[in-house]
């Protein structure tokens, strides 16, 4: 009977995916002529700058994933953790999230690391990003939101004060362990100080901000975006990154990230561009990421990360 109404809530999710990208696709075909004599310009520096914040934001994540999971007790060198943690969220663009967890846990596994310790780590990991994600956005949409739904401002606020409030008091270590029992996998938890998540949180709240900053570049590289708007188009890639993630059954969020991108976006150009930028960010942010990919490959390889037949043992597993 769950799995029944479990799998009718993907099939929802999968199709809300494609209503919202069909829709999107429908404007800018719609508006074409529009789209099409629209003053694009291609500001290069400005364009370098973005896919260079883009690339130290994804390092920033890594390397923030690495240090939870040695708060889990895993260790990874830094090339290792980059490449565990680019090629395992490769798995992100298959539905439900769970191939990305199980494709980040064997790697890691290759190289010694229990796969217990990796899911913990990772869930945790995205917990923080996803909170400064949301700390991202209260602090950076406030003048958007009085324009597109005031009830959005002491809402999203009120929703980062208390993310904050629970990672950073004995709180968070209760409903952890709550949360895991509830999925039956005790096992995942591991005790993490106060101090440690404080710097965990101001780090994904920091990666966040950068990614932000680096849509921002982006948009005013390519249109006639108000350069002083830099503030809510930092919200505004929170805003997307966090309601792409939380569809869980999306691909990569697709389709769901770029509708709240075009939303948002039509408040500073007109709504026909707005689509396509947002078309034009994923692709842009996409092909970055595989660029990424590519290097780490091509100075690693991948021959090592192939896990063994019996899994390490360790204190977690």
């Amino acid at each position: 009977m769950n799995g029944g109404r479990s799998r009718g809530l993907r099939w929802l999710e999968r199709a809300a995916a494609v209503l919202v990208g069909g829709f999107l696709l429908w404007v800018l075909v719609r508006n074409w002529q529009q789209v099409a004599g629209y003053p694009w310009s291609i500001d290069a520096p400005r364009l370098v700058l973005a896919s260079a914040c883009v690339a130290l934001a994804y390092s920033g994540f890594a390397l923030t994933w690495r240090r939870v999971l040695a708060d889990f007790g895993g260790s990874l060198s830094i090339p290792d953790a980059h490449r565990v943690w680019f090629l395992g969220n490769l798995g992100r663009y298959v539905p439900g999230k769970v191939l990305q967890l199980a494709g980040t846990a064997y790697l890691a596994r290759a190289k010694g690391v229990s796969p217990v310790v990796t899911v913990g780590a990772s869930l945790v990991a995205q917990l923080f990003v996803l909170g400064g994600g949301a700390v991202v956005a209260a602090l950076a949409l406030p003048d958007l939101a009085d324009q597109a739904a005031p009830a959005l401002r002491p809402a999203g606020i009120v929703f980062a004060a208390a993310f904050v409030a629970v990672a950073l008091t004995p709180l968070f270590g209760a409903l952890h362990r709550l949360a895991l029992r509830l999925v039956r996998r005790p096992d995942l938890h591991a005790p993490i100080g106060i101090g440690e998540r404080f710097v965990v949180l101001v780090a994904s709240t920091a990666w966040m901000a950068l990614f932000g900053l680096a849509f921002y570049l982006f948009v005013t590289a390519t249109t006639a975006a108000p350069r002083d708007a830099a503030l809510p188009l930092i919200g505004i890639s929170a805003g997307g990154y966090l309601a792409g993630y939380l569809a869980v059954f999306v691909p990569g969020g697709l389709g769901v990230r770029e509708g709240v991108y075009a939303l948002l976006l039509a408040f500073y150009i007109p709504a026909s561009i707005a689509v396509a930028v947002a078309i034009l960010a994923r692709l842009w942010l996409t092909l970055l990421e595989l660029a990424v990919v590519a290097l780490l490959v091509a100075r690693y390889g991948t021959a090592d990360l192939r896990a063994p037949t019996e899994p390490p043992r360790s204190a977690h597993g």
